[in-house]
């Protein structure tokens, strides 16, 4: 045996990482030996991310500073690399980034680790992706609006370039465009249901045919209540986005404002001898097209409605969704770099541990990075 004192050897420098430059020469000092942290050394690491850091560097310093079951948190997360270690090493996360691309690509490569963990019959957990907080429509409010709900609905009508009722006959109808009447939503507000209904009956006792309801936010499955209420009122509803580029500053041409997108899909149950297997068929999708730079947006508006599904980067089904609980990806696909097939129709063969009526989830995220979901009930 050989028998090492602590006088022996280099201790842990300061760097820890390193990356052969063109001619085959380390960065650094020689006291990076060959077995230290390798710069994305495995190319199916690599997500195109440019801040990325390699797995080999996270994974020293979770090794190094937690426990199993520790809670890591990385508030920057960029491609995910924070939470794909912690996980595969049995902490727990929260990651969080203000960019769509990012919150998208690390969604991506936690469902890869799942699938990897799965194939592999080590555990995993289930996670969901939040939107925290409306910090720049308050501060917008506070700063530019004077905090004043009735100047915003104004703004927001004016750039969809819609007549500002002066004086309302109803309080949830706020302006006029082509014939059509417009409701504007609250700054802080999630558009719902009950709201809906709401304008709608305002709209009939008004008799209008048609409105516009702009919203930051919208209830999910709000489409599909929609469609019902227009069957049963009579009435064309149109549920538009405000873009976020209103609130630049010095902003003075209207951005685009387009239609959210719409989703459907529909229960494939197969009865078998001995049980009843389930999956989903996208049956529908037009995204909004809200993220499209506007020299690209004529380009794009036939293809979206002629094509659809080409736009779909990522999907998923939940087979027992509760509301107010995690979604969880009983199934997905999603598009890569290498591979850009998607199935349209799920293969997962739900199996239900009892009968029942139960509510699907399916969750769309497009290749602009903008989730779209909707829920659908099936009998088993």
């Amino acid at each position: 045996m050989y028998r090492q004192y602590l006088n022996e050897g280099v201790p842990f420098q300061d760097l820890w990482a390193y990356q052969p430059n063109t001619r085959g020469v380390l960065y650094g000092s020689d006291a990076c030996i060959d077995d230290d942290v390798k710069w994305l050394e495995q190319e199916e690491e690599k997500l195109g991310y440019n801040t990325q850091k390699p797995e080999g560097l996270i994974e020293r310093i979770l090794v190094t500073s937690t426990d199993e079951n520790d809670l890591v948190a990385d508030f920057f997360c960029g491609s995910g690399t924070t939470g794909a270690v912690a996980e595969r090493l049995g902490r727990r996360w929260i990651m969080s980034d203000l960019g769509r691309f990012a919150v998208h690509t690390s969604r991506k490569r936690l469902i890869e680790l799942q699938r990897k963990l799965h194939a592999e019959g080590q555990s995993y957990r289930a996670f969901d992706v939040y939107n925290l907080g409306r910090y720049e429509r308050q501060w917008w409010q506070k700063e530019r609006l004077e905090g004043a709900d009735e100047k915003h609905r104004r703004v927001v009508l004016e750039f969809f370039k819609a007549e500002v009722l002066q004086n309302p006959t109803n309080p949830l109808l706020h302006g006029r465009k082509a014939g059509a009447f417009c409701h504007v939503d609250g700054i802080d507000s999630v558009f719902s249901r009950v709201e809906v209904r709401a304008v709608v009956e305002a709209v009939v006792q008004a008799g209008g045919r048609e409105v516009y309801c702009l919203a930051w936010e919208f209830e999910m499955d709000l489409r599909q209540h929609c469609l019902a209420l227009e069957a049963e009122f009579g009435i064309r509803i149109k549920l538009v986005p405000i873009p976020r580029e209103l609130m630049e500053k010095n902003r003075t041409t209207p951005p685009p404002f387009l239609e959210m997108a719409a989703l459907d899909a529909e229960a494939v149950v197969r009865h078998e001898k001995a049980w009843t297997r389930v999956d989903v068929k996208l049956t529908c999708f037009i995204p909004s097209l809200a993220e499209v730079p506007g020299k690209e947006l004529e380009a794009l508006k036939e293809r979206a409605t002629q094509s659809g599904f080409d736009f779909i980067d990522f999907w998923a089904v939940d087979f027992d969704w509760q509301p107010g609980q995690p979604f969880r990806h009983d199934w997905q696909d999603y598009r890569t770099r290498k591979d850009r097939s998607l199935k349209t129709v799920s293969d997962a063969g739900h199996v239900y541990a009892r009968r029942g009526r139960y509510t699907i989830c399916v969750k769309v995220v497009d290749v602009f990075g903008c989730d779209t979901s909707m829920t659908l009930d099936v009998e088993v």
